[in-house]
């Protein structure tokens, strides 16, 4: 009878914990923590990184399918500028319901959970199947926070292509603002006022011909910085002109290739047999305020060789664990498409751009 009542107990506790662990987990509201007793929250922070949890969870939001109180912090603000750009540039940002990743919903529409898997302190991975007029797969990237678990990222498949919610939106945004930095200062801008300066400060050799190029806005602060390309050669240059004058902030060649993030930009690619590299740029206000730089080797079998390669932040030698916290701050990767300008060198002799 003893042990009866045990189990009884533990399985009421269970319950108890699986639908307060975010306060009222229909209302997606967060518990104080700071007026709850330390093991108990221990109890119940373990009992909310649980498949059943996690699954009751879901079944709470895909009820009500509210972005404003199931997205993560992180999605809302994306989703606001996404919303705000795409007004101002009279652009459709969102002609679909990522829920069911979706234009047409049909009546009798359903769910049904296929896996949790991934669950970590502060995030997890849901994979869906969606039933409306076909069955969709969604996988919805879960983040821990404010108490409870909400949707950070949508990802569904179709025709063998991956949707990635997030990644659409960072897009949107990036390609927005680049046409609105465009439509503002593109017409009065003089890319030959700067461009002896900036190709002095390339080692590409003399025969290197940059035919375009671009104002984007990294770090979406307002203020525009330069990329100029040369197709020929592939090589790719991005200029901050924050204080007037052309500042280097990274260069990609023929072996990398130029990236994006949210406050940064990157060379990476190949660097020999066996060998890999990247180098990194993270900004502020339009200015760099660290460079950061890693390398690695690989055997024939293409394992990474220990001991080989190394990190740097600012041309010093690092660990990787102080490599990793400084990296933390360049952000999300982003892909946009920026808008082209021809370099016009007519009004000038091609010679003084090689010397």
């Amino acid at each position: 009878m003893k042990n009866i009542l045990t189990t009884l107990s533990a399985c009421l506790l269970v319950s108890l914990f699986l639908v307060s662990c975010g306060g009222n987990s229909q209302e997606g509201t967060a518990v104080d923590s700071g007026k709850t007793n330390v093991s108990l929250d221990a109890q119940q922070d373990s009992l909310c990184h649980t498949p059943e949890y996690i699954a009751q969870r879901i079944d709470t939001i895909y009820k009500h399918r509210d972005d404003a109180r199931f997205c993560s912090a992180k999605f809302l603000m994306l989703d606001a500028q996404a919303s705000k750009l795409g007004h101002e540039m009279g652009h459709i940002y969102r002609d679909y319901d990522h829920w069911l990743s979706a234009q047409d919903i049909a009546p009798n529409w359903s769910y049904k959970i296929k896996e949790i898997k991934d669950i970590t302190e502060t995030t997890a991975t849901v994979e869906m199947a969606i039933q409306n007029f076909k069955t969709n797969r969604i996988f919805l990237d879960l983040v821990f926070e404010r108490g409870d678990w909400y949707v950070d990222n949508f990802r569904s498949h179709h025709s063998s292509t991956e949707i990635n919610e997030k990644d659409n939106l960072l897009s949107f945004i990036y390609d927005c603002t680049n046409e609105k930095i465009d439509k503002k200062y593109a017409q009065s801008f003089n890319i030959n006022k700067y461009l002896d300066d900036m190709i002095a400060s390339l080692d590409v050799g003399d025969e290197v011909l940059f035919e375009k190029y671009a104002l984007i806005d990294v770090d979406l602060d307002g203020k525009y910085e330069v990329v100029i390309h040369s197709l020929d050669a592939f090589y790719d240059a991005v200029f901050s002109l924050a204080d007037g004058k052309p500042v280097l902030l990274v260069c990609s060649d023929p072996f990398t290739t130029l990236d994006y993030f949210e406050h940064g930009v990157a060379a990476q690619g190949g660097c020999g047999t066996g060998c890999a590299r990247g180098e990194f740029c993270i900004i502020k206000n339009s200015r760099p305020v660290c460079r950061t730089a890693w390398m690695d080797q690989y055997n024939m079998n293409g394992d990474r060789v220990e001991g080989e390669g190394g990190y740097s932040i600012n041309d010093k030698e690092c660990d990787e664990e102080t490599y990793q916290k400084a990296m933390s701050d360049i952000g999300l990767y982003v892909s946009f498409n920026p808008i082209w300008h021809p370099i016009d060198y007519s009004n000038k002799p091609l010679s003084s751009y090689a010397e």
